[in-house]
Formats: structure tokens, C-alpha cells, sequence
């Protein structure tokens, strides 16, 4: 019988992080593809008395919200409010990440395939972590993009190291015009050992307005991107530009080496000793679609008919 709703009302909850919140954001600009959405948004304050105080004002708003199909969260403070909300208005649960309590209490689990949870209901493997880029037609290889990230447990992080390889990317492509951005974990150093050059502009993170690196990535045909960070080297994918590595020290074999390993060994992205060694910056085979892929498992399983959309192919390999 065909379902004679027109839109999904989707609740989305989030902890101020920005990596989470482009989780969220990534599967409901997926759903958006294909089926008209309602949004109701709320950020999940830290510290139980604000949280506390926060939810009893949250109780008092949603009575009058309408009830959710989907409720979405990302990041460890989300956790109990998709649970509670799921059981007191209904809808169905996706937390993007993997639990910190029993991922049988959620509808569904989306778990980057680098952390190693093992197949099971209810939980669905992906590569990387879920994001809002989509794939470009308008990038050019005359323009390139340098992400650096900095200090982190998962790395030690070496100022000199990251510099003298942006150098020689510098002077081996110069043709190429680059566009260098830091992050919010970019030592005050860092920009203090780069030398100007012809073909690089530099914009700190502090100066990139929300939705610049993407605007960024839809542009340039050549991504280079610090181990660290991981996930610009999944976005940069996603985009279809060629991608390359910056080497760093890592702490240990942990789940997110493991990860770029596995890219690096798949061909996907090209580390910067094997490009020095000569191997080209190649875009991927395969641009990677994570986003639209959940998105479209979620709506071809759980809503069918809403929307009068057909179903799509790239839901195939996800678990019942």
C-alpha cells in the first residue's frame, strides 16, 4: 500500500563537534536527494546539570514537533537522547559511530570499517566517516588544496617534517596554484617555517568561513592532506579529486593508521613517499559515495513509497 506521507520528518541531535556534525549533516544532504525532509535540530549541552536542565525544556518543546521518522546523533552526548526520543515519540535511531552502549538499543549503527566492529544486525560498515561533499564535475588539476592538521594521540607531530614535504610538492608542481589551509590543531609554528611561494596562498583555519573547505574541494582536481587527518582524506575521496598523503610520525598501529593504510594499499590515495618514488597523484577509480549509499539502504528498507522516488543500487552489501 503506498505510504501517504510526502516528506520525512528527521530530529537531529548534536554535540558541538564539527567532525560529528558533518556525519549527521552527510546523511540527511543524502536523504535530501531523494525525499522531501523536515528538520528539527538540537545541540546536547556537556555537563549533566545543563544537560539536565536542557532536557526538561527539550520535554516541554517537542510535545507540540512533529513525530519523527528518523532520529540521528553522532558523538557519545547524543547516545541517550536518541534513546529516550525513540521511546517516547517513535522513529527509528541512527547513531554514526560506534556505541558506547549496546548497539542493540539502537535501530541502526553506521561504523567506520577501519574500527573493526565485526558484521552483525543492525550494524553497517563503511569506509570512512559519513560526510556532506559530493562529487565534482568542476575540478581543475592546474588547482590543488593542502589540509594540515597537527597534533593528536594519534601522531607526533613534527613541524619541519610536514614543511619540507609541502616544499617539495611546491617546487615539483609549478604549475600547479595551491591553496594551503590549517586546522584548529595546526601549531602557531606551522606557519612560521613555510616559505612564500608563486603558487601557494595560505588560509588559516581561523579565516575559512563554514562550508570553505568543501567549496574548496569542488574546485581542485589535487587534494594533499595530512595523516591526521583522516577525515579530509575520506572527504577529498568522496569529492573524486586526486589525493595524496603528507607523511606523519604515528603513536602506534591503531585503528586509524590502520584505515589509511588500507587506502594507501587499495590505491585510493597516494602516500607521499611512493609519490616522491614516482607514483602519480591519480583521482580514485571510484569516487567514494558513503552518504548516499546509507542513505539510500535506509529509504529503500525502512520508507519505500515515501516520496514516490524509485529505489537505488548502491544500497547493495549492507546487513538485514
Amino acid at each position: 500500500m503506498p505510504d501517504p506521507r510526502t516528506e520525512i520528518h528527521i530530529w537531529r541531535f548534536m554535540d558541538g563537534k564539527p567532525g560529528h556534525e558533518n556525519q549527521t549533516l552527510g546523511l540527511i544532504r543524502a536523504l535530501e536527494k531523494r525525499v522531501p525532509c523536515s528538520i528539527k535540530e538540537w545541540k546536547v549541552p556537556n555537563g549533566w546539570l545543563p544537560r539536565l536542565r536542557w532536557r526538561r525544556a527539550w520535554s516541554r518543546e517537542v510535545v507540540i514537533a512533529n513525530r519523527p521518522d528518523l532520529i540521528l546523533g553522532a558523538g557519545h552526548l547524543t547516545h541517550t537522547m536518541l534513546l529516550r526520543a525513540r521511546r517516547k515519540f517513535g522513529g527509528r535511531s541512527i547513531l554514526m559511530m560506534q556505541p558506547s552502549l549496546p548497539a542493540a538499543w539502537f535501530d541502526l549503527c553506521v561504523v567506520p570499517e577501519h574500527d573493526g566492529v565485526r558484521d552483525r544486525k543492525g550494524i553497517m560498515q563503511v569506509r570512512g566517516v559519513l560526510n556532506p561533499v559530493e562529487r565534482s564535475a568542476n575540478q581543475s588539476a592546474s588547482q590543488g588544496l593542502i589540509l594540515v592538521g597537527g597534533p593528536c594521540r594519534h601522531v607526533h607531530w613534527n613541524d619541519p617534517a610536514i614543511v619540507e614535504q609541502i616544499h617539495g610538492i611546491l617546487q615539483s608542481t609549478r604549475n600547479t596554484q595551491w591553496t594551503l589551509t590549517t586546522s584548529r590543531r595546526t601549531p602557531d609554528t606551522f606557519l612560521d617555517l613555510l616559505r612564500p611561494a608563486d603558487n601557494l596562498s595560505v588560509i588559516p583555519a581561523a579565516e575559512t568561513p563554514s562550508g570553505w573547505v568543501a567549496a574548496q574541494l569542488a574546485r581542485c582536481g589535487q587534494v594533499w592532506a595530512s595523516g591526521d587527518s583522516v577525515s579530509m582524506l575520506y572527504e577529498s575521496l568522496t569529492s573524486g579529486a586526486a589525493t595524496g598523503m603528507l607523511e606523519v610520525d604515528w603513536a602506534g598501529e591503531g585503528k586509524l593508521r590502520q584505515g589509511v593504510k588500507s587506502l594507501i594499499q587499495s590505491g585510493m590515495i597516494t602516500s607521499f613517499a611512493n609519490w616522491k618514488l614516482g607514483e602519480p597523484l591519480a583521482p580514485p577509480s571510484s569516487p567514494l559515495a558513503e552518504s548516499q549509499r546509507v542513505a539510500d539502504w535506509v529509504l529503500d528498507h525502512w520508507f519505500p513509497n515515501v516520496g514516490g522516488l524509485p529505489s537505488s543500487p548502491l544500497n547493495e552489501g549492507f546487513p538485514e
